[in-house]
């Protein structure tokens, strides 16, 4: 049996209050059938990481493909949302007998949160029209309401979302920022040292920290044990409004499951902290959690999270009235605000409710959510949109009493979270700032007919002097706009492309400008003849052509080469300020170092053939990359042919600086480059290698 959905947020979404480093007692039976039942145990305990292992080592010895649902959905439940999809896709991808037609709502949440809307709409739908489970249904109809958002969605370039970094962040999971008035941050997290040396369960704690100007946030101190009790998680903190009074949550768990949650508070003396005393009158058989002090009908009160019995599912949002030092009324269930989902993270500030939801439509897992108070009912939630929402989970938004600044947790892909088990696994603290200058550039992209045209494509390129200082591309799948924030005092080109229409693009800049502007541009796309026997080349893309290969271990050009070198040749020649790069690759077998070398060489090859046919040196860059970027699965150890080994064994090229845009023939172009390797196939209960190229 599968652990309901509520469990798996007590465990995975709102800090793993246990260790990342899998735990648990040893297991004799290494069958499949007894790894796999093994396996489901874990799962029921809250054990991800260990129930993945057993699902592995099943699944390495019976290819069964019933086992390779079950650890995508494992990788689900641990947020490593890219395997959960690759997972899923190598069973469903092949799945002409419907085996397993009803994990398609699973596939499209993974695929959803792992930001590939479009493919997971295509799953919703596809259930919508031949699935029989009307939860299911449900299901896919709620999560397309919240793709749809997405269409008018426009992001808020105002709002920069930064992670807070180090020491603050580390790579366990941190929680619940709270600015104390006078500038000091609280926080949760697990440390990340105690987990490397001993096993078992690693709790929870507050810490504080500093900001130092020009450096960042200081190295926390942990609070002392009258706040962190031993064999407790505490989380969850928030203060009173005039800081006297410091709310949070003492926890108790087993595995990855939470047994009990309980309110405390702690007043502030001229000595520090006093020992927490637990809130009477929220707390009971039930878990009560992130607990927020605010008002409501002139009264201070208590909102706070719970399951408690009578509401409308899962988690809900209550308020209870102060009586006294530590003391509430019986809670009311804020029923505006509630779905049959979850509703998390509560934060009031000025007559608004901020929260977290998975039962409102969202673009993510948990979406922020604004709920404003007009002082006899709660107006209907509205999502915050991007920046503040992503594809995965954002919670514990608040924001400081001067509205430009406030903090978020979320686990979304950042280079710079310090995450171990995956970029999605765990949480981090962002701080979330107003620009003191906002220059927001829309394009707007329209047929000849002035309709929208979707599926678009932008390059904003900034500009120095005559070349390209600065390239930011992005795409919306899902509707006809781009939105770009531009800088004071700079140049741009702005490219706009879709496919099977002619590119287009302008200038402008923004110099002089020194108040909030919004500047719209509307693009209107030519299509491209049906049957066009050029493709259009944009900047910074990666080109491969058909045949520009080598022998093993060898890095002469081959004949074959020669033809697309001279296709190179002639767009050297037709565009004589374009500078390119040689990109040389080699197949996964032998040492990486010498890889990197003979990749280089092989670079360097096909630049002394285009520099032996006149073209001038400075306009070729050879760069190796050795064997960093596999095409398909022969990775190191993978048993492969020569033929899907030469696969790897090729050059590429870019183009750097010169035209925005160039004309190449079809017929000399190869683009399977772009699409990553298929996975290994499953059928028959045996694993297939993916086909040759």
């Amino acid at each position: 049996m599968r652990p309901s959905f509520m469990k798996v947020i007590y465990s995975t979404f709102l800090l793993l209050f246990i260790s990342l480093t899998a735990f648990g007692q040893p297991f004799n039976n290494n069958t499949p059938a007894a790894l796999v039942k093994s396996g489901d145990e874990q799962i029921e305990k809250g054990q991800y990481y260990v129930a993945l292992e057993q699902y592995e080592k099943s699944y390495k010895e019976a290819k069964e493909k019933e086992t390779a649902v079950k650890i995508a959905y494992n990788h689900f439940l641990l947020r490593d949302y890219s395997k959960s999809v690759l997972w899923y896709g190598r069973v469903l991808g092949r799945d002409k007998n419907n085996t397993f037609f009803e994990n398609r709502v699973a596939y499209g949440k993974a695929l959803k949160m792992n930001e590939q809307y479009t493919e997971a709409a295509a799953e919703f739908n596809r259930y919508l029209a031949e699935g029989q489970n009307e939860d299911l249904k449900a299901e896919a109809r709620f999560q397309l309401e919240g793709i749809a958002l997405l269409e008018n969605m426009k992001e808020d370039l105002s709002v920069v979302v930064k992670n807070a970094g180090t020491p603050v962040n580390n790579p366990e999971s941190q929680g619940s920022p709270a600015l104390h008035p006078d500038g000091v941050l609280y926080f949760s997290s697990l440390s990340d040292k105690s987990a490397k040396k001993e096993e078992g369960i690693h709790f929870a704690k507050l810490y504080s920290s500093e900001y130092e100007k020009d450096k960042g946030w200081g190295k926390p101190s942990e609070l002392p044990e009258i706040i962190n009790r031993e064999g407790y998680h505490s989380t969850n903190v928030s203060f009173s409004k005039d800081g006297n009074t410091m709310f949070f949550n003492r926890i108790l768990s087993e595995g990855g499951h939470m047994d009990e949650s309980k309110i405390y508070l702690s007043t502030r003396t001229a000595s520090g902290w006093s020992p927490a005393i637990e809130a009477t009158g929220v707390n009971g058989e039930f878990i009560a959690r992130h607990p927020v002090e605010g008002e409501l009908f002139g009264n201070t009160v208590l909102f706070f999270s719970s399951d408690m019995q009578g509401g409308k599912g899962g988690f809900d949002l209550y308020y209870a009235n102060k009586t006294g030092e530590g003391q509430y009324s019986d809670p009311i269930n804020l029923a505006d605000l509630n779905s049959a989902k979850d509703e998390i993270t509560p934060y009031y500030h000025e007559g608004k409710m901020y929260f977290s939801s998975d039962g409102w439509p969202g673009i993510g897992g948990f979406d922020v959510f604004l709920s404003t108070w007009n002082g006899a009912q709660w107006s209907q939630p509205s999502n915050l949109g991007k920046p503040v929402n992503t594809s995965v989970d954002d919670i514990f938004y608040k924001k400081n009493p001067d509205a430009d600044m406030g903090f978020l947790v979320s686990n979304r892909p950042d280079p710079e979270s310090k995450s171990l088990k995956g970029k999605t696994c765990c949480h981090d603290i962002y701080m979330v700032n107003k620009r003191k200058l906002v220059i927001e550039l829309n394009a707007i992209v329209r047929n000849e007919a002035k309709k929208p045209l979707k599926v678009i494509t932008c390059q904003l390129i900034e500009m120095a002097g005559n070349k390209e200082a600065n390239i930011q591309s992005k795409s919306n799948p899902d509707g006809n706009q781009v939105n770009y924030l531009l800088d004071k005092d700079k140049s741009y080109k702005l490219v706009v492309a879709k496919d099977g229409y002619f590119p287009q693009e302008i200038q402008l800049n923004t110099v002089g400008v020194d108040k909030d502007q919004v500047i719209n541009k509307e693009f209107i796309l030519k299509m491209m003849p049906p049957e066009s026997e050029f493709e259009i080349i944009t900047i910074n893309e990666d080109i491969r052509l058909g045949n520009i290969y080598y022998d093993y271990n060898d890095d002469k050009i081959l004949k074959d080469a020669e033809k697309d070198l001279r296709t190179l040749l002639d767009l050297m020649t037709k565009y004589p300020n374009m500078v390119i790069e040689l990109a040389s690759h080699t197949d996964s077998r032998g040492d990486d170092d010498y890889n990197l070398k003979l990749s280089e060489r092989r670079a360097n090859s096909a630049r002394r053939w285009l520099v032996n046919k006149g073209i001038e040196g400075k306009r070729i860059k050879a760069k190796g990359y050795g064997e960093t970027r596999i095409l398909n699965h022969c990775t190191n150890g993978e048993e492969c042919s020569d033929e899907e080994h030469r696969f790897n064994r090729r050059t590429e090229f870019r183009i750097l600086e010169g035209p925005t845009t160039i004309e190449v023939k079809k017929e000399v172009l190869n683009k399977d480059y772009k699409k990553a390797a298929e996975p290994s196939q499953i059928e028959d209960g045996k694993e297939k290698k993916a086909p040759k190229k």
